[in-house]
């Protein structure tokens, strides 16, 4: 578990252990000082039966943000998409929980968490972009091995990237470089703005795309501007064409 997703559970954890208690405190007090015609009674749990399902949803949103943030996919559509989710989500549990349990309507309770749900999950993600986006930046290289010593390769030096066996050779137009990894975690950091899968073992940074030579097979190269070629299967030919189509 990462430092980032560490902070994630222990905002979710702690800030809603902290208003499930206050909630619950609250109407204790309220109850204690009231008559007994006046007191609402409800049952010890009750905050917790209400909030309660926001201790998974809370750390859930956190980490979708966090990994389109990350690779550079967090669009408007798709953050509002991912609140969306969670709303319905989030509505769906207390609707089923409250028809069997309280045998209250489905109507009446979309209708009581109307107001709170939407405004609980915009303080979310205030949450997130004030204290966890702030501190994730989106890196622009990657540490790689070359002999004893390790560097910084900047992504932009990358012309591509193959598997070999336990490591990732990264190529840029001068060297190479290691690094003991697979080529999935690899693909997962690069940015797939700027890097795309050519074949199972390779990767190709788009700026680098001289042209695709296509064999009788079916198959074929990925020339790069260096003079150097890569292999491009049947499988991800269409999304390399798609892709170089919309680059030009």
């Amino acid at each position: 578990m990462t430092e980032q997703v560490k902070k994630a559970w222990l905002i979710s954890v702690g800030g809603w252990s902290a208003l499930i208690l206050f909630l619950t405190g609250t109407y204790i007090l309220y109850d204690f000082a009231m008559p007994p015609a006046q007191q609402i009674n409800n049952h010890p749990a009750w905050a917790l039966q209400e909030w309660g399902i926001w201790y998974l949803i809370t750390p859930v949103i956190f980490r979708l943000l966090d990994h389109y943030h990350a690779k550079q996919q967090l669009t408007q559509k798709r953050f509002i998409g991912i609140l969306a989710l969670m709303l319905c989500i989030s509505m769906t549990y207390q609707s089923i929980f409250d028809l069997f349990v309280f045998n209250d309507s489905i109507a009446y309770t979309l209708l009581y968490f109307a107001p709170s749900h939407p405004l609980v999950l915009f303080v979310i993600s205030f949450i997130w972009h004030t204290y966890l986006r702030a501190e994730h930046t989106t890196d622009s290289s990657i540490e790689v091995e070359q002999g004893a010593k390790k560097s910084q390769l900047c992504y932009s030096d990358i012309t591509h990237v193959n598997s070999a066996s336990n490591y990732v050779e990264f190529h840029t137009q001068k060297q190479q470089f290691l690094k003991r990894t697979t080529l999935k975690q690899v693909e997962q950091q690069l940015p797939d703005s700027q890097f795309i899968r050519t074949h199972r073992s390779h990767l190709v940074n788009l700026d680098f795309i001289e042209r695709i030579q296509i064999k009788p097979s079916g198959s074929g190269l990925v020339l790069l501007k260096n003079g150097q070629s890569v292999a491009l299967s049947k499988a991800f030919k269409p999304k390399v064409k798609a892709r170089l189509k919309n680059a030009a």
